[in-house]
Order: structure tokens, then C-alpha cells, then sequence
């Protein structure tokens, strides 16, 4: 099955997109080994990057417009 271009990054067409942390882990150290106690999240926006290439995403204007645009692809068109 081929994935349509709208759901891609408009700049390298990679599929994958993380997040900027906007929580963290408390942890312990168990055993010889980290482990997670609990997660929390602060206040801060989440912010949405291109795996593979690390342009930043507009989640809004993604989403009103039902395809990923980066903030990169709105500043190009901006400045025509």
C-alpha cells in the first residue's frame, strides 16, 4: 500500500514525527538499572519535528489543512 504525499514531510517525504519532550520521567535506580517511577507532563506546547530531517511542524495549520506542513514550507511561501 503507498502512502499519499500529504501525510509526509513536505521536505525529505519521511513518514516519521516526534515530539519535543513536554514531559518528563521521574526515575529510580533499581537493581544496577534506571527505571521510570512516573511521567509527568509539564505546561509547555507540544512542538512536532520530522524525524528524519528535523523541520518543525505546524500542528494547526496541519491539521485545518488535513496535510503536514512545516514551519519551513510556510516561511518559503511567505516570502513569494
Amino acid at each position: 500500500m503507498q502512502t499519499t504525499n500529504h501525510v509526509r514531510c513536505p521536505s525529505c517525504n519521511s513518514e516519521d514525527f516526534v515530539t519535543k519532550p513536554n514531559r518528563y520521567d521521574l526515575l529510580e535506580f533499581v537493581a544496577g538499572n534506571f527505571e521510570v517511577v512516573k511521567s509527568e507532563f509539564t505546561e509547555e506546547e507540544r512542538r512536532i519535528f520530522c524525524r528524519e530531517c528535523g523541520d518543525e511542524i505546524n500542528e494547526k495549520t496541519s491539521a485545518e489543512n488535513k496535510r503536514v506542513i512545516s514551519k519551513v514550507t510556510e516561511q518559503r511561501c511567505a516570502k513569494k
